[in-house]
């Protein structure tokens, strides 16, 4: 009888245990574990009728039919396990100090991922479940949440990230990311969803930007400040820079009077020749806020507008007689402090 080639019982026997022992563990449906037992028992016919081929593997067969299963074991198979493992014992990185999942300390973003392995077989399982966590500036990856120990861990130090739709070809193309560096390793993941691998990979780039101080200032509240200081009349600040000048408080509310003094007539202001204005240097005001009038009668300015008191003889009223460019009208006393300290 002509013998079967040696890659041909090899690809038979490793289907045999991943049908045995891989799929251990796995909610598969009743459907699927039919289909199972039928493979199984029909490698089990073929290997019967080859003894003389499979005379080195028959005797270890059945061994991990009696191997319970793990009760913790969060869905993965127990052959994917082993093998992730083996993967993360042979990256060749050094390994840090095993920390447990709620151990970790200045957490940037955590939560489930599907990870790619690095090398998977035609039969191992391409993507698996992994609770990822950014601390600092290292990526750790655990089974899960509660682990006390991780699978794994890198530093992201000199990698960079991006979304990759390439990686898969279902629904969930568009929710991978990847992180990558020159000549170092490729990790790759897949998120629930693209909001959360957007906000991976932007938690992600925020932290290599802070390790390689890129990270900008608040560029929009210097320019407030900036805004600020320009406003600020330039007249003014020449006769009385802003650092002498006291610290406004609220502007007290304007109060009408029972009897609001109307303004006197154009006739009444007194008589330039009586006044010389440029050397009366008392009644030169400036506006501590600024104020409009609700009247025609009253005189509207602007904080920091120099104002001509021309009549304080409303005063018990709270209002006095001002001039501004030419314009005459009562204003709030309460909203002017002197211009000149004499």
């Amino acid at each position: 009888m002509r013998p079967i080639p040696e890659e041909l019982t090899t690809l038979i026997t490793d289907l045999e245990s991943f049908l045995c022992d891989g799929l251990k563990g796995e909610n598969l449906s009743k459907r699927a574990k039919e289909k199972k037992e039928a493979f199984i028992k029909r490698i089990k016919e073929v290997k019967l009728g080859f003894p003389q081929d499979f005379k080195d593997k028959i005797g270890g067969d059945d061994s991990g039919d009696e191997e319970e299963v793990d009760s913790n074991n969060d869905g993965g198979s127990l052959q994917s396990e082993r093998t992730d493992k083996d993967e993360d014992a042979c990256e060749g990185t050094q390994q840090s100090p095993p920390v447990a999942a709620q151990d970790l300390t200045s957490v940037f973003k955590a939560g489930y991922l599907e990870k790619r392995r690095k090398d998977h077989s035609f039969f191992g399982t391409e993507w698996q479940k992994r609770w990822c966590a950014l601390s600092h500036n290292i990526f750790y990856y655990y089974g899960s949440e509660k682990d006390k120990q991780q699978k794994g861990e890198f530093s992201i130090d000199g990698y960079s990230v991006k979304m990759n739709n390439t990686l898969r070809k279902d629904s969930k193309k568009d929710c991978c990311f990847e992180i990558s560096a020159p000549d170092k390793r490729i990790y790759q993941f897949c998120a629930s969803s693209v909001t959360e691998a957007n906000e991976w990979v932007k938690q992600i780039d925020f932290v290599l930007r802070d390790m390689t101080g890129i990270i900008p200032e608040d560029e929009e509240e210097g320019q407030e400040l900036y805004d600020d200081v320009g406003a600020i009349d330039e007249d003014i600040y020449e006769e009385l820079p802003e650092d002498d000048m006291p610290t406004p408080a609220k502007p007290p509310p304007k109060v009408e009077p029972v009897s609001k003094p109307a303004a006197p007539p154009p006739a009444a202001a007194p008589a330039p020749a009586a006044v010389d204005k440029t050397t009366d240097y008392p009644n030169y005001y400036q506006g501590l806020w600024d104020c409009t009038g609700d009247f025609p009668d009253e005189l509207s300015f602007r904080r920091g507008e120099t104002i001509y008191i021309l009549s304080k003889e409303y005063q018990n009223f709270g209002w006095w007689v001002g001039e501004k460019n030419g314009n005459i009208g009562i204003v709030p006393k309460d909203y002017l402090m002197e211009l000149y300290a004499l």
